[in-house]
């Protein structure tokens, strides 16, 4: 008996261990087959990496950062979803933002339209990697100002998680959800809203001076917010020639799903048939899992929604939210 139970308890302890290592193999792309992806854009020279799923693939990608210093893993948050994408026969391309790891330059120095010109010489560097194969761009977030100005010239495809419409709307939106947060009632939300866009007009406006940027923020910084905070893709979508996915987490915290959504539509109902836009239910910005993981930002996540994070991997995501942007971009090489 008492052999038994011990038996039974290591058996437990091997599958609790072999389903740890499981879990954490999502977190983990050394074990890939990868390649350099290096190119240049605007006289900076960008370092990035190309993973290659085990067999041929069917599709390829490259990554669009959001906002902020990303690396070409995002810090490591990207690896799970790299990892779906391989596991589907999807190649994924990504680089380290200019001035960020190994890639030369100064993120802040770019305009939206800096940002794009550097996507197309990555999709150029991917189109001669590649053959007869469906190749696209997957963005986050900023990336929604970035993306709609590419087209058919530079891709058969666009994927968008969580993008915003308005630079200024997506800000005070933001603000709003932040103070919201905080217990500030709607008529004193409105009031500082009020005063953070008359501040903002002051310190960002064409007639704005470098000292006049806010207290706390570098020059690089104000450049970049004077440089993009007109941005607005409802013209760049009117105009888009490619079959475009977008989608957002309905419990979104950064942008306003559900207004942002319509107004996607709006502007994509002269586009073709494959354009689809999508609320994606219980799911935060990122489209992960909005009951275990919906803060603005991954700094604000407690501890244990970090360790949460590690042991889900992909399973962090909201249910089917993946095989919905993995299949959608396995049709596109269909077509």
């Amino acid at each position: 008996m008492i052999r038994q139970w011990i038996v039974a308890c290591a058996l437990g302890v091997t599958v609790l261990v072999a389903l740890v290592v499981w879990r954490l193999s999502d977190h983990d792309l050394d074990w890939r087959q990868s390649e350099r992806f290096n190119f240049t854009s605007g006289g900076a020279s960008i370092s990035g990496t190309l993973w290659l799923p085990e067999r041929a693939a069917h599709a390829a990608v490259v990554l669009v950062h959001g906002d902020g210093p990303q690396d070409r893993v995002s810090g490591g948050g990207y690896a799970p979803l790299i990892n779906v994408f391989l596991d589907q026969g999807i190649a994924v391309a990504s680089w380290d933002k200019p001035g960020v790891g190994a890639s030369g330059g100064n993120w802040l120095h770019q305009s939206m339209a800096d940002r794009a010109s550097e996507t197309s010489a990555a999709l150029s560097l991917l189109n001669q990697r590649f053959d007869d194969m469906a190749l696209g761009a997957v963005g986050f977030s900023q990336a929604g100002w970035v993306l709609p100005q590419l087209t058919r010239r530079d891709a058969d495809f666009l994927v968008m998680v969580g993008p915003a419409v308005s630079w200024q709307d997506q800000g005070d939106y933001y603000t709003r959800v932040r103070l919201a947060q905080d217990g500030l009632d709607p008529e004193m939300i409105q009031d500082i809203i009020v005063a953070q866009t008359i501040a903002d007009d002051h310190a960002f406006g064409s007639e704005a001076q470098v000292e006049n940027a806010p207290t706390g923020m570098s020059v690089d910084r104000w450049h970049f917010i004077r440089e993009n905070r007109d941005a607005d893709a409802r013209l760049d979508l009117a105009q888009l020639d490619l079959p475009l996915l977008a989608m957002w987490g309905a419990d979104d915290l950064n942008v306003d799903a559900e207004n942002d959504a319509a107004l996607y539509r709006k502007s994509l109902e002269a586009g073709g048939v494959h354009n689809k836009v999508i609320l994606w239910p219980a799911a935060t910005h990122g489209l992960l899992k909005s009951a275990a993981y919906n803060w603005q930002l991954t700094e604000d996540w407690s501890p244990f929604a970090i360790a949460r994070f590690l042991a889900e991997g992909r399973f962090a995501f909201a249910p089917g939210a993946l095989d919905e942007i993995t299949g959608w971009i396995k049709e596109r090489n269909q077509i």
